[in-house]
């Protein structure tokens, strides 16, 4: 008389699989929150996957945010727009946990942070390209200064920034040669001058936003613009 013995293999499939190939499976769940928290949650080697896969992230409490950074620690696009009371303290966070992996970082709807949070910032993160600073009511050329720092930067929103004049302007277009687009609606006590220097400093421009400006000669200075960025293509 024979018997089958059946035999059970209690290994995990997954562990056949490389990190490559589980990151691919990750991507297809971009669209889908939930599913990314109940891969994570399925074991601890899920946990840590998902953890280092992450590479956007939009906490929505500041106080958690050292936290949360060290879990995801290769964040490449930070949205801080949930989060209003930002302060120097946590941009310093920021810079010491994502350091020249962040490419990007939304502070549009924050507050309270300044030129020193800023200036440490874009010293340890020197990969960024895109900057949003919209509705910084209290930034001033100090804090454009800080973002002159920025060596790498190719998109800059300075939309309703008012205490920004023609000098931190100016020294946006000396540090940031690479602008390729900058907003600057509604910063009113930015003239001519600044503008000019932009167009003669940063010859990469593509996108310039001059709304609500008191800009006399827009039409020359978009001419002149558009003969410049003809220029760099050509070159």
């Amino acid at each position: 008389m024979r018997t089958n013995k059946k035999t059970t293999c209690n290994c995990n499939l997954f562990d056949f699989l490389t990190e490559e190939i589980i990151f691919t499976i990750l991507d297809y769940l971009n669209d889908d929150p939930f599913a990314k928290k109940s891969f994570s949650l399925t074991c601890k080697a899920f946990y840590s996957i998902e953890s280092h896969h992450r590479k956007t992230l939009k906490p929505l409490r500041a106080e958690l945010l050292l936290r949360t950074l060290h879990r995801y620690p290769h964040i490449e696009h930070l949205d801080l727009t949930v989060c209003p009371r930002i302060e120097d303290s946590m941009l310093n966070v920021v810079s010491l946990a994502c350091k020249d992996a962040l490419c990007s970082i939304n502070l549009s709807r924050s507050r309270f942070f300044t030129n020193i949070g800023l200036s440490s910032l874009v010293s340890s993160c020197f990969n960024l390209v895109e900057i949003d600073l919209s509705n910084g009511v209290e930034l001033n050329d100090l804090a454009a200064a800080a973002i002159a720092e920025a060596k790498n930067l190719e998109k800059l929103w300075l939309a309703r920034c008012k205490l920004i004049t023609d000098l931190g302007i100016g020294c946006v277009a000396v540090g940031c040669r690479k602008l390729r687009l900058i907003c600057l609606k509604w910063c009113l006590k930015i003239s001519d001058l600044g503008v000019q220097l932009l167009a003669l400093k940063c010859k990469e421009i593509r996108s310039l936003d001059l709304s609500y400006l008191q800009v006399i000669h827009v039409f020359y200075l978009s001419i002149l613009i558009s003969v410049l960025c003809l220029f760099s293509k050509k070159h």
